[in-house]
């Protein structure tokens, strides 16, 4: 399962959305085009900063038109789906495409955090 061999955990409380990306970005091997250290070309969330500046990223997060266009200006073809245009059948039916095939497509979900009782709102994963 590439996505467990590519787990990165965010360098900044309000990096989930960059550290989702990250490694779904090297999950699916898409090349960087530039040199992480040395002679390896990874992604790290340093280096996505195409659609919005990491400083304010790190100051309020990342919304979920910004994450797609990030995910698109690094190499990714994205279809964007939100919850409310499909019922939960759908859903399930999309987990099981992406969970069913080694090279991809990866399924990102944004949601509210608040919803499970957890701490902060707005999360990627």
């Amino acid at each position: 399962f590439k996505l467990l061999e590519h787990f990165h955990t965010q360098e900044e409380p309000s990096f989930c959305g960059l550290g989702t990306l990250v490694v779904c970005l090297n999950a699916l091997g898409i090349d960087p085009h530039r040199k992480w250290k040395g002679i390896w070309r990874w992604f790290t969330e340093s280096m996505l900063g195409c659609c919005e500046k990491l400083e304010v990223i790190k100051e309020k997060g990342i919304n979920f038109p910004k994450f797609t266009c990030l995910a698109r200006c690094n190499g990714a073809l994205v279809t964007e789906i939100r919850g409310c245009d499909l019922d939960e059948a759908t859903f399930r039916e999309r987990v099981k495409e992406c969970v069913s095939q080694a090279d991809g497509p990866v399924l990102v979900c944004a949601y509210s955090r608040k919803e499970f009782l957890q701490t902060g709102d707005g999360h990627y994963s």
